[in-house]
């Protein structure tokens, strides 16, 4: 008995882990050439009518998510995060931390009491592919391992390889 109950133990999170992986669903945008995987209970909301992405919300918890491609001006992708940074300020959103190199970007903020984090990375033809996360504050650290995950999970489609950049400790590369 005490073999069975180890053996299931032992089996227990491993099982999980894949049911979990399971419930993540793959989004691939032909558009701009990206992948991401949407965490469980996200459902499609609506998909951008030039082919750019495509948003998301969860009803158990009211998070937001949006997906998007975006060409960037003469190929500058620093620029553009630079950009959409001062959008975020513009909409009354304070920036708390912010970490951009030249192939990946990460930014979140806060304004009342909603918190969002972004990710970009650039791509091979002069466009970036972005995901940006918008959730409330009591619901800060349930969200850590999600935007882990997606932060790892936003990359290029087939044939668009960046070479890997060394990433800050804590920080997932693109």
């Amino acid at each position: 008995m005490l073999r069975i109950l180890t053996a299931l133990a032992l089996l227990l999170p491993s099982a999980l882990t894949a049911a979990a992986a399971e419930d993540w669903v793959p989004y691939a945008n032909a558009r701009f050439g990206y992948v991401l995987d949407i965490p469980p209970g996200f459902e499609l909301q609506s998909r951008g009518d030039n082919g750019d992405g495509a948003s998301f919300h969860a009803n158990d918890n009211g998070a937001t998510l949006s997906v998007f491609g975006s060409t960037l001006m003469d190929g500058d992708f620093e620029t553009d995060v630079n950009d959409r940074m001062g959008y975020e300020r513009e909409g009354d959103w304070r920036i708390s931390y912010s970490r951009v190199t030249a192939a990946w970007a990460s930014f979140s903020g806060a304004r009342g009491d909603e918190v969002f984090y972004t990710r970009a990375i650039a791509l091979c033809d002069g466009s970036a592919a972005y995901f940006r996360l918008q959730y409330r504050k009591t619901r800060l650290t349930s969200f850590d391992g999600v935007i882990s995950r997606m932060a790892e999970a936003l990359r290029p489609s087939e044939g668009c390889q960046h070479p890997p950049v060394a990433a800050a400790a804590g920080e997932a590369p693109n």
